[in-house]
């Protein structure tokens, strides 16, 4: 049990490696010539392509993130510095360059929508609706899931830059982060007092 283990880890990485740099295509007969094993032993992995994304991004959600974004003890800017920082601090080219691809093959799917929009896109919005003195009691609107998609997106594009398009990144992301929070927030807060106008 444990010599198997230890192949499916060896496969697992070489996999990661190859689809991260030469996309989902790879043959297996390479990436059993990169794990150092025989070919026969990759059939009965199942479909490699799920296995290295659920590898790679097992237990990246930290429960602790669910109450850092509604703790408003803490500022909104500084919840949103802190939370970014560690959910994006972590990601390397190799986990960025998988992503990208996965996302280009369609293989995020609905259930990653749903699970970015219930973590972390419709917590922002509330509490950016408490940050601009908004009481409404109504589910948050696609418009404003979109405003805090503006911030979510932009903190992930230093990573893109960097990781796909081999671009330079002036700053150290943490910096950036903090910055872009500092942007945002005062015009989402009147944007958002827009959007929840009865």
């Amino acid at each position: 049990m444990r010599e198997s283990k230890r192949i499916g880890a060896k496969i697992i990485a070489a996999a990661t490696r190859l689809y991260a740099e030469h996309g989902f295509d790879v043959p297996l007969s390479r990436i059993a010539r990169a794990a150092r094993v025989p070919e026969a032993r990759l059939r009965g992995v199942g479909n490699l392509r799920e296995h290295v994304l659920a590898k790679l991004f097992a237990g990246r959600w930290k429960p602790e993130w669910d109450s850092l974004l509604i703790d408003r003890r803490l500022a909104l800017a500084e919840r949103l510095t802190r939370f970014y920082a560690q959910y994006r601090g972590k990601i390397e080219r190799r986990e960025a360059r998988l992503w990208t691809r996965a996302g280009l093959l369609g293989m995020h799917g609905p259930r990653f929508s749903r699970t970015l929009e219930k973590r972390i896109l419709v917590p922002v919005a509330r509490e950016l609706r408490h940050e601009a003195g908004v009481r409404s009691k109504r589910a948050v609107s696609p418009r404003e899931i979109e405003l805090v998609q503006m911030l979510h997106g932009a903190i992930a594009f230093p990573h893109t830059r960097s990781y796909i398009f081999d671009m330079d990144v002036h700053g150290r992301l943490p910096e950036l982060i903090a910055m872009m929070v500092r942007v945002w927030l005062p015009g989402a807060i009147e944007e958002c007092r827009r959007l929840t106008r009865p």
